[in-house]
């Protein structure tokens, strides 16, 4: 490929631009990070001509018949879809240690060192029809350019950015958030993101860009970055739709949107955090239909839904759930409660924040402003004669007192810690100071779990598996085993996975293990107690079911670290 200025000869000697257009053109396009093609049109040197098939060999850009192969799923992600849809290029392959990138635009190759330094890569240019470069930003990168760059030409025309926090721009800055353009672009992003599963909207203001985030399966993905000068009007109208106050960009916000898409109740908790650049936004989407899912669903394995079945059996005790943020916890606590909702059994819940009502289940929802917590919610609990209770998390000594002292009398309560592991959470509660006797009497068992992406049923590919893989899945020699990995496909978005699965691991308490409880042990003897009692481990249960070709053993790894060593006598 030729360089900056044999570039400039050529296109020069050809009558299409001289050097100094093309120094000015780079120029912009490095303050600007716009595409190379609409800086020449803006510059008004774009009119002289077009560059012709016949030339391209001379620029090192040789002709693609199509771009319609999949294209592996890390190769799509080795670019910003911004960057992609902005200089309206698509990854193809990866050579060695260079990036093909598909393109229907001669010019890009004026911007090749632009893109190196960008993409941080070696790139190699190759030229693609334009529908093809439409449908494959459509399939990889979600939401179609073509349909919403006039929405964005549009929402520019005649829009003032609103510099100063006064009255009168608050004002203007409704104003902007009630126009058409912008409401279509909110709408969008939303319906888009119901679309493509994602728990998640992220919705941030960079230094130089307006960057929006969809968070699928777990993991993040970036879909479109809009004008920046609009990026104000588009959270103003989140904001208006979450009933939250426009002038107040100082402090965090809380709001909510209430929704009915295509007869689904979705619900959106909407939160604002100030930021250096403007107010960072995230709608979290909570959807009933996927909340509340069968048991056969979550992911236990036979001889785990028996040991959580026969949890939730008990008609006393305490049963917990562990496990970070986002592993399903909630999920899991629900679908169990729905499956417990008989009328013969009165089922109260106090959470922070109520994330579904589920019809026949009594749910309070903690205000700590107004002294409404889960203690004393707990305690108010007792007088109202409940069979069935769920304390959202238990963060201190006097919400665990008050659990497992109800847990004692009669009533089957289920609540959540943050622990690493199952074993973890009795040195958890005796930390918090609860005494090891009320733990040891109260706790009938405890289960913690993570979720893991499920790989695409329409694309995985199955694959020989390393030294390493082996060593970690426990094959042996001669051992027929199928392991697959991502591929990428249109069901599943080119990512090679759809949707998640539970791992777990879960014990049943005994007299050992109340034993232990009592008094005091260390966790690594409470977890060896465990697995004699038959508890399979996170690591167990999702190599169990990488073996059954469900997952990755990237997925696994990810949750769970690396491989353990698990004495059984």
């Amino acid at each position: 490929m030729p360089t900056k200025k044999e570039a400039a000869t050529l296109l020069q000697n050809i009558g299409l631009l001289t050097g100094s257009q093309v120094e000015e053109a780079l120029e912009k396009q490095r303050q600007t990070k716009h595409s190379i093609k609409n800086i020449l049109k803006e510059l008004g040197y774009l009119h002289q001509g077009n560059i012709g098939s016949s030339l391209l060999s001379q620029f090192g850009i040789l002709p693609r018949e199509t771009s319609e192969e999949n294209v592996a799923p890390e190769v799509i992600k080795s670019i910003p879809s911004s960057f992609a849809k902005e200089h309206q290029v698509i990854p193809l392959e990866k050579k060695d240690d260079t990036l093909v990138l598909g393109t229907d635009e001669p010019l890009n190759f004026l911007a090749l060192d632009y893109f190196k330094e960008e993409l941080k890569k070696k790139v190699q240019l190759v030229m693609v029809n334009q529908n093809a470069i439409a449908s494959s930003l459509k399939k990889y990168y979600g939401i179609e350019t073509e349909d919403l760059s006039p929405l964005f030409e549009k929402i520019d025309q005649g829009y003032t950015p609103i510099l100063k926090e006064t009255e009168k721009a608050v004002e203007g800055e409704e104003e902007e958030a009630k126009r058409a353009p912008i409401i279509k672009l909110a709408n969008i992003l939303i319906a888009d993101g119901i679309k493509k599963r994602a728990s998640d909207i992220h919705v941030e203001p960079l230094e130089n860009t307006f960057r929006i985030r969809y968070r699928i399966d777990g993991v993040l993905h970036e879909t479109l970055s809009p004008p920046k000068n609009i990026q104000r009007a588009v959270i103003a109208r989140f904001k208006l739709m979450a009933q939250m106050n426009l002038a107040e960009k100082r402090l965090p916000q809380d709001g909510r949107i209430m929704l009915n898409v295509q007869g689904r109740p979705i619900d959106l908790r909407v939160s604002t955090l100030p930021g250096l650049y403007g107010e960072s936004l995230v709608m979290r989407i909570l959807d009933k239909t996927t909340m509340l899912v069968g048991m056969d669903q979550l992911g236990f394995l036979p001889e785990d839904r028996k040991r959580w079945d026969a949890l939730l059996k008990f008609s006393g005790g305490i049963v917990l759930v562990t496990g970070p943020t986002g592993s399903g916890k909630t999920t899991t606590l629900y679908t169990s409660l729905n499956a417990l909702n008989t009328t013969d059994k009165k089922l109260m819940t106090v959470e922070e924040p109520v994330e579904y009502q589920i019809s026949g289940i009594n749910q309070t929802q903690v205000r700590p402003d107004i002294g409404l917590t889960f203690a004393s919610v707990l305690r108010s609990f007792l007088r109202q004669s409940p069979d069935v209770l769920l304390v959202g998390e238990i963060r201190d000594l006097e919400t665990a007192d008050i659990g497992l002292r109800a847990a004692l009398t009669g009533h089957l309560v289920f609540s959540t810690l943050h622990t690493n592991d199952a074993p973890s959470a009795i040195t958890r509660l005796i930390d918090l100071g609860v005494p090891s006797f009320l733990v040891a009497s109260s706790l009938q068992g405890v289960m913690a779990q993570r979720l893991v992406r499920l790989l695409c049923p329409y694309c995985k590919e199955e694959y020989p598996p390393d030294e390493e893989t082996k060593n970690f899945l426990d094959i042996k020699a001669g051992e027929d085993v199928h392991i697959y990995r991502t591929n990428g496909c249109e069901a599943c978005d080119y990512t090679g996975y759809h949707g998640r699965i539970g791992i777990f691991e879960i014990f049943i308490m005994n007299n050992e293990l109340r034993e232990l409880a009592l008094k005091k042990a260390a966790t690594f003897e409470i977890r060896k107690a465990a697995i004699k009692t038959g508890m399979r481990t996170l690591q167990e249960d999702g190599i169990i079911k990488i073996r059954k070709g469900l997952t990755t053993v990237d997925e696994v790894v990810s949750v769970t670290g690396r491989k353990e060593n698990v004495t059984r006598n």
